[in-house]
């Protein structure tokens, strides 16, 4: 008997490689694919600009990135709104230079992208009651400052539109969109479900226009693996049991199969790396020998 309700995903046509360049952005999910992506040997690049959740917040950030316009404007003191909190200085001028490097990097990295992974996490934005401006992150200010609202559909697609448009302007990358399975349970269990259901939406739409691919890690999680025992003890993040899965589910349907041997190879080399030896010396050695052995047989590898 099956206790699971299993789907096909279906094979993504323009397959990630060893020599691909993929770029990541968006939800904290988005890092747990980036981290997969390095362990096994792939060129990959992950939010320069730290997390980001909300589908304008990521296109205004490509747009400001590719036009190198970070200026004090975008500051507040030691962070911006612009960006997470990853972006912080200790003063104005220490920020700005935060987000241009975060630009330049962005930049630099979509110029040679040959896929572009965007993970959307929520339609719920806030807005600066002052000035209208949305927000990356409410740096924990005070909450009389903001707005709460939840982005239209057509909004969302405006702002989805946008980034591929950015990004065709630059490369000929392949865009792929997935829907984080992280549950905003903060927002409340049906304002989660609304905020999800628009970004499926607005991501289907694009699907449909041939403008983007789609692979349904949301679903992964909701309608296969269905269990809390794939996530963490929040019961909101998934574990590293669910990562695994999903990994695999996406290594079976964007990943070449052609990479097969050359990632058991690592495999080997990432067992030996995380091994604990009573002589270290010898260990560091075995190590770099074996990583040259996988280098001189897979040199497209990115370690």
């Amino acid at each position: 008997m099956k206790f699971t309700t299993s789907f096909e995903i279906e094979k993504h046509p323009l397959p990630i490689d060893h020599d691909s360049h993929v770029v990541l952005l968006g939800s904290c999910f988005t890092d747990h694919m980036y981290r997969k992506l390095r362990y096994y040997g792939f060129d990959a690049v992950s939010n320069p600009f730290g997390i980001l959740f909300n589908p304008f917040s990521i296109s205004h950030l490509v747009s400001k990135s590719i036009q190198d316009d970070f200026k004090l404007d975008d500051v507040e003191s030691t962070f911006s709104y612009l960006a997470h909190s990853d972006i912080a200085g200790d003063d104005p001028d220490a920020v700005l230079t935060e987000l241009q490097t975060a630009g330049k990097k962005l930049k630099e990295s979509l110029n040679k992208a040959t896929h572009v992974i965007i993970t959307l996490g929520t339609s719920w934005i806030y807005e600066l009651k002052e000035s209208s401006q949305i927000v990356a992150s409410c740096h924990q200010q005070p909450q009389k400052l903001f707005d709460k609202r939840l982005l239209k559909i057509d909004e969302i697609n405006q702002s989805l539109n946008k980034l591929i448009d950015l990004i065709q302007g630059l490369t000929q990358a392949s865009i792929l969109f997935t829907v984080s399975p992280v549950r905003h349970t903060r927002d409340g269990m049906v304002e989660n479900q609304r905020s999800k259901a628009r970004l499926h939406e607005a991501i289907q739409q694009q699907v449909d226009a041939k403008r983007a691919y789609y692979f349904p890690s949301y679903e992964l999680f909701m309608d296969d693996l269905r269990d809390y025992r794939f996530y963490d003890r929040d019961m909101i993040h998934p574990n590293e049991i669910g990562v695994d899965y999903v990994w695999l589910r996406f290594r079976e349907s964007v990943i070449n199969q052609n990479t097969a041997t050359a990632i058991k190879a690592l495999e080997k080399l990432r067992k030996l790396e995380q091994h604990r030896p009573k002589d270290a010396a010898t260990h560091a050695r075995q190590v770099d020998e074996f990583k040259v052995k996988v280098l001189n047989e897979f040199p497209n590898l990115t370690l």
